[in-house]
């Protein structure tokens, strides 16, 4: 299943349970991200999401009268009671697989086995693993933001010397470091933040503090000349032919100009310059920044740096 479209059952199923009455389809598209504005596609998807979601929870997902409409209009909304989800199905290698993870990684002083036992996978399911699990480290802030990630809580913090206030949505362990993926409302735009940079304490709002909203950004961390706050500086790099299938696994969502030799063009979208410097040198003599000048420039600096030697002549 495509991430758009388990992001929106998620987003619709959330809605459901949060509506306080049956809401009309009408109010389910202003309020799920996703769908389309053209009212005959709404429809259409509209109805294949509420058949997948009533597979997915063991019952469908009824309509009922909205109170106060005359003539009648159906709406939708689901109880908690209708909203536990059915039997996955798992199969016995596929809780064992689940128990082994289970048991292989958690966060620091949790402990998953509550949540894996309901799901039918035990120790036993994962052949009596005596090993400790790795523990990926968490303090007050990670747990804080997990609560807010999942229960929609706008969150406050100081970073880089200034006031945060943003919408959490995702929460990522990579490369050693925990990072959030977050809508800055003071920048009006998604933004990355690593959290052993925030400066103090996280702040968390009331339950349900604003509308979902799907992440756009979803391969930010692994091009880090992406992150950052400043603007998006469009910057050209020219790879050699020996270097094009390293140089597209590693920046995914770049343009891509083919050249007559073999080699491309890649356009990046950078904020963290220094970031793009160090990806450009990895390649050594086989990529260059074309432009714009004023990046080559500080790419040609750092490697003159690079090359004087200490107390040498420059």
């Amino acid at each position: 299943m495509a991430s758009d479209k388990v992001s929106r059952l998620l987003a619709l199923l959330q809605v459901l349970l949060d509506a306080g009455h049956p809401l009309t389809a009408r109010e389910v598209r202003a309020r799920v991200p996703g769908y389309s504005e053209d009212d005959d596609a709404f429809r259409r998807t509209f109805e294949r999401d509420k058949n997948e979601l009533g597979e997915i929870l063991g019952h469908p997902v009824r309509a009922e009268p909205v109170p106060g409409t005359d003539p009648p209009v159906d709406g939708y909304r689901l109880r908690a009671d209708e909203a536990y989800l059915a039997d996955p199905g798992l199969t016995p290698e596929e809780r064992r697989a689940l128990a082994v993870a289970a048991s292989a990684v958690r966060l620091a002083g949790i402990d998953p086995s509550g949540g894996v036992t309901k799901l039918g996978a035990g120790v036993a399911e994962a052949g009596g693993r005596a090993s400790p699990p790795t523990e990926l480290p968490v303090d007050d802030a990670v747990l804080a933001l997990f609560e807010a990630v999942a229960e929609r809580r706008t969150a406050t913090f100081a970073y880089n010397g200034h006031d945060r206030e943003v919408h959490p949505l995702r929460l990522r362990f990579t490369k050693g470091r925990w990072y959030l993926t977050a809508w800055d409302t003071g920048r009006d735009g998604e933004r990355q933040f690593r959290l052993d940079r925030l400066g103090g304490p996280v702040r968390t709002g009331p339950r349900h503090g604003f509308a979902p909203r799907p992440v756009t950004s979803v391969d930010a961390l692994d091009e880090p000349w992406a992150m950052g706050d400043g603007p998006v500086t469009p910057v050209r790099v020219r790879i050699d032919a020996p270097q094009v299938d390293a140089a597209r696994r590693a920046a995914p969502r770049a343009d891509v100009e083919d050249e007559a030799d073999g080699g491309v063009v890649l356009t990046l979208g950078v904020r963290n310059v220094d970031a793009l410097v160090g990806f450009v040198l990895g390649f050594l003599d086989e990529a260059e920044v074309l432009d714009p000048p004023e990046v080559r420039a500080r790419l040609l600096d750092h490697v003159r740096l690079r090359l004087t030697p200490v107390g040498g002549d420059r």
